[in-house]
Protein backbone atom coordinates (compact mmCIF):
# COMPACT_ATOMS: atom_id res chain seq x y z
CA UNK A 1 0.00 0.00 0.00
CA UNK A 2 3.00 2.51 0.85
CA UNK A 3 4.56 1.63 -2.20
CA UNK A 4 1.26 2.50 -4.61
CA UNK A 5 0.53 5.69 -2.63
CA UNK A 6 4.61 6.76 -3.18
CA UNK A 7 4.28 6.13 -6.90
CA UNK A 8 0.99 8.12 -6.88
CA UNK A 9 2.63 11.04 -5.54
CA UNK A 10 5.94 10.52 -7.72
CA UNK A 11 3.83 10.72 -10.78
CA UNK A 12 1.72 13.71 -9.44
CA UNK A 13 5.01 15.14 -9.10
CA UNK A 14 5.82 14.61 -12.52
CA UNK A 15 2.72 15.84 -13.94
CA UNK A 16 2.76 19.22 -12.21
CA UNK A 17 6.91 20.06 -12.90
CA UNK A 18 5.98 18.93 -16.79
CA UNK A 19 2.68 20.44 -17.13
CA UNK A 20 4.02 24.67 -17.40
CA UNK A 21 5.44 23.08 -20.73
CA UNK A 22 2.46 22.06 -22.62
CA UNK A 23 0.64 24.93 -21.24
CA UNK A 24 1.56 28.10 -23.50
CA UNK A 25 1.11 25.60 -27.02
CA UNK A 26 -2.02 27.81 -28.20
CA UNK A 27 -3.95 30.34 -27.90
CA UNK A 28 -7.55 31.09 -28.73
CA UNK A 29 -8.32 34.47 -30.87
CA UNK A 30 -11.85 35.23 -32.31
CA UNK A 31 -11.07 33.28 -35.80
CA UNK A 32 -9.43 30.63 -34.14
CA UNK A 33 -7.02 28.53 -32.15
CA UNK A 34 -3.85 29.59 -33.17
CA UNK A 35 -0.39 26.96 -32.60
CA UNK A 36 3.31 26.90 -32.64
CA UNK A 37 4.15 26.65 -36.27
CA UNK A 38 1.28 28.51 -37.74
CA UNK A 39 2.57 31.64 -40.02
CA UNK A 40 2.32 35.21 -39.12
CA UNK A 41 -0.34 35.48 -41.95
CA UNK A 42 -2.43 32.59 -40.02
CA UNK A 43 -1.80 34.54 -36.31
CA UNK A 44 -3.51 38.16 -38.09
CA UNK A 45 -6.00 36.34 -40.00
CA UNK A 46 -7.13 34.27 -36.89
CA UNK A 47 -6.33 37.34 -34.04
CA UNK A 48 -6.06 40.63 -36.10
CA UNK A 49 -3.56 42.99 -35.34
CA UNK A 50 -1.01 42.91 -31.99
CA UNK A 51 -1.30 45.55 -29.47
CA UNK A 52 2.70 45.80 -29.66
CA UNK A 53 4.97 44.88 -32.03
CA UNK A 54 9.18 44.67 -31.34
CA UNK A 55 11.59 43.18 -33.65
CA UNK A 56 15.26 41.43 -33.27
CA UNK A 57 17.94 39.26 -34.98
CA UNK A 58 19.22 36.01 -33.57
CA UNK A 59 22.34 34.28 -34.81
CA UNK A 60 21.46 30.45 -34.85
CA UNK A 61 25.11 28.01 -35.17
CA UNK A 62 24.12 24.97 -37.54
CA UNK A 63 26.41 22.04 -38.61
CA UNK A 64 26.35 21.93 -42.55
CA UNK A 65 26.41 18.05 -42.47
CA UNK A 66 26.44 15.85 -39.89
CA UNK A 67 29.69 14.28 -40.62
CA UNK A 68 31.46 17.07 -41.09
CA UNK A 69 32.31 19.89 -38.34
CA UNK A 70 31.95 22.76 -40.49
CA UNK A 71 29.41 24.89 -38.82
CA UNK A 72 27.85 28.50 -40.55
CA UNK A 73 26.27 31.06 -38.65
CA UNK A 74 22.57 32.06 -39.69
CA UNK A 75 21.02 35.28 -38.67
CA UNK A 76 17.12 35.02 -38.26
CA UNK A 77 14.81 37.57 -37.91
CA UNK A 78 12.60 37.24 -33.94
CA UNK A 79 9.39 39.14 -34.36
CA UNK A 80 7.58 39.23 -30.76
CA UNK A 81 3.83 40.20 -30.94
CA UNK A 82 1.97 40.80 -27.62
CA UNK A 83 -1.81 40.37 -27.96
CA UNK A 84 -4.17 42.05 -25.25
CA UNK A 85 -7.83 41.08 -25.08
CA UNK A 86 -9.18 43.08 -22.42
CA UNK A 87 -9.28 42.98 -18.85
CA UNK A 88 -10.94 40.29 -18.80
CA UNK A 89 -8.27 37.72 -20.32
CA UNK A 90 -4.79 37.50 -20.48
CA UNK A 91 -2.15 39.12 -22.80
CA UNK A 92 -0.02 36.51 -25.37
CA UNK A 93 3.36 36.95 -26.39
CA UNK A 94 4.25 35.61 -29.45
CA UNK A 95 7.52 35.18 -30.70
CA UNK A 96 7.91 34.03 -34.63
CA UNK A 97 11.10 33.33 -36.24
CA UNK A 98 11.49 33.62 -40.05
CA UNK A 99 7.58 33.92 -39.70
CA UNK A 100 6.25 31.26 -37.99
CA UNK A 101 4.92 31.21 -34.21
CA UNK A 102 8.07 29.47 -32.28
CA UNK A 103 6.45 30.51 -29.05
CA UNK A 104 2.97 31.23 -27.32
CA UNK A 105 3.43 32.40 -23.84
CA UNK A 106 0.66 33.65 -21.37
CA UNK A 107 1.29 37.16 -19.42
CA UNK A 108 -1.14 39.24 -16.84
CA UNK A 109 -4.47 40.89 -17.49
CA UNK A 110 -5.35 42.82 -20.25
CA UNK A 111 -5.98 46.82 -19.81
Amino acid sequence: MKKAVNLIVAVSAVVMLSAPAYADETVRCKGGIVSVGDSAGEVLAKCGQPATTTQSSKKVVQKDQQSSPTRSITNIIVDNWIFNFGPNEFQYQLELQDGRVSRIQSLDYGY
